[in-house]
C-alpha cells in the first residue's frame, strides 16, 4: 500500500491530497496521501519520529525544498544543483531526495533558444525553473527584491548568464519586453505590477506568463496578464506536472501522462472553484 504526504506550513489549502488520491483511485492502486503540518526548522525532527518503512514518500512545499538538503540524504544532481528538493523517496531504510518542479518546468516550457527570459524570484521553486530553462537559453534576467541574494541562485544555472535585477524595476512595460516570464514569489508579492499591469493598455500576445502559485486562485497576476492578452501556464497545471511524476515514483507504475494529467487538471479545477 502506498503512504505518502504533503510536508510543509502553511499546508491546509493544498491540492496535493486531492490529486494524488485521486491517481491511486484512477490507477486502482491502495494508497492513502494526506498533508501534514511541518514548520521551518522541524524537518529533521518529523523525521526521526517516523518509522521510516513506514512511508512510501513525501512531497515538501516550502520551506522545507532547501531544508531538506541539510540532511544529507542521498540526492539527485539537479536538486543539489538548484538547491531545492520538493521530493522525498523511501529508499533502503532512508530516502532519496529530487526534483519533479524541474521535470515539470522542463516538460511545461516550450522556449525556443533565442527567447528572452525573466524570473521573478529566488527561491527553490524560481531556482528549479532556472535550471530548466538555463538549458534552452543563453542569458535570463532575474528580478529580486534584495539583490544580494543574486549570488545564490548561478549555481542553478551554471553555464547561463544571469542578469539579476532589482524588483522595483519592474513594469508593465519592462514585462512586455520578454517571451517568457516566471513568476516564483509568494502570495501578494506581484500584486502591486499586477495592478499597474491592469491600469496598462498593453498587447501580451506574444508573452507566455508561468504564475507557480495557485492559492490565491486566480492571482492578481495572471489576471492581469491573461486580460492583455498573455498566453498562461497557471500554478495548477504546474502543481499537477510535479505531482504525475511524483506519482509515477511512489507507485513505481507507467500511465499515460497525458490521460492522467487531464483527470487531475479537472479534479483540481472542480476544487478551486467550489
Amino acid at each position: 500500500m502506498i503512504r505518502a504526504a504533503v510536508l510543509g506550513s502553511p499546508i491546509s489549502h493544498s491540492l496535493s491530497p486531492l490529486l494524488h488520491n485521486r491517481a491511486y483511485q484512477v490507477l486502482g492502486i491502495a494508497g492513502e496521501y494526506s498533508a501534514i503540518e511541518v514548520r521551518s526548522g522541524e524537518l529533521g525532527t518529523f523525521l526521526n519520529s517516523q518509522s521510516q518503512e513506514e512511508w512510501t514518500g513525501f512531497s515538501l512545499t516550502m520551506p522545507l525544498k532547501e531544508e531538506v538538503l541539510s540532511f544529507g540524504f542521498t540526492t539527485d544532481q539537479i536538486a543539489l544543483q538548484s538547491g531545492s528538493a520538493n521530493t522525498l523517496v523511501a529508499d533502503g531504510g532512508t530516502f532519496r531526495a529530487l526534483s519533479t518542479d524541474y521535470l515539470a518546468f522542463k516538460n511545461l516550457l516550450d522556449i525556443s533558444d533565442n527567447a528572452r527570459v525573466a524570473v521573478i524570484g529566488g527561491g527553490g521553486t524560481a531556482r528549479s525553473a532556472l535550471a530548466a530553462v538555463a538549458k534552452r537559453v543563453s542569458g535570463i534576467d532575474i528580478y529580486l527584491r534584495d539583490l544580494a541574494k543574486a549570488s545564490r541562485l548561478q549555481g542553478a544555472a551554471p553555464n547561463t548568464t544571469l542578469n539579476p535585477i532589482s524588483y522595483s524595476d519592474l513594469t508593465p512595460q519592462v514585462l512586455s519586453e520578454y517571451d517568457w516570464i516566471i513568476s516564483a514569489v509568494p502570495a501578494g508579492a506581484s500584486d502591486e505590477i499586477a495592478l499597474s499591469l491592469a491600469r496598462a493598455d498593453l498587447n501580451l500576445r506574444s508573452t507566455h506568463l508561468v504564475e507557480v502559485l495557485y492559492n490565491p486562485w486566480p492571482t492578481d497576476l495572471l489576471m492581469a496578464a491573461r486580460f492583455s492578452g498573455a498566453q498562461i501556464i497557471d500554478g495548477l497545471d504546474i502543481l499537477v506536472e510535479q505531482a504525475l511524476y511524483q506519482i509515477e515514483i511512489f507507485t513505481q507504475r507507467n500511465f499515460d501522462f497525458s490521460k492522467m494529467r487531464q483527470e487531475l487538471l479537472k479534479t483540481g479545477l472542480i476544487a478551486l472553484h467550489s
